[in-house]
């Protein structure tokens, strides 16, 4: 009976040993940031960044970046929304149009206590006047 015992032990410790180790622990990702980075494979848009948080006093914080190549212009449009009555309500909304293969959006705007909030952008890059990628992107929910 203790040698069945300590064949099971030493099955289960080999067993074990062998399991391939798919993450690391000190990987140095803090998923307690609410920063998200898109990075899919568009055929112009390099890089997609959003950052959205709000502080312990209400101030929403907003960021868009863009990267592309062989673009001449890129819009992107930010939404802040609540959610209230069972839906999501735009409370703010910004946009900018700039030339080149970088473009940046970044806004603040106070919010009231209560809510749940999100971001919503959208990102368009130009190639003479057409647009040739666009993108989305939905923050996670934050509430306040």
């Amino acid at each position: 009976m203790k040698k069945k015992h300590i064949l099971l032990y030493m099955y289960i410790a080999f067993a074990l040993s062998t399991m391939p180790i798919y993450a690391r622990s000190d990987s140095g990702f803090d998923s307690s940031k609410n920063i998200d980075l898109i990075q899919p494979y568009f055929t112009n848009i390099n890089v997609f960044y959003n950052d959205f948080n709000i502080t312990n006093q209400g101030k929403a914080m907003l960021t868009s970046i863009v990267d592309a190549r062989n673009v001449d212009r890129i819009r992107i449009e930010i939404y802040l929304q609540r959610y209230q009555n069972g839906r999501w309500n735009t409370v703010k909304s910004w946009e900018t149009n700039q030339n080149g293969t970088l473009a940046t959006l970044g806004e603040n705007w106070y919010v009231a206590s209560g809510y749940q909030y999100r971001m919503l952008s959208y990102a368009y890059v130009y190639k003479d006047g057409i647009i040739v990628d666009s993108t989305m992107f939905s923050s996670t929910t934050i509430i306040y």
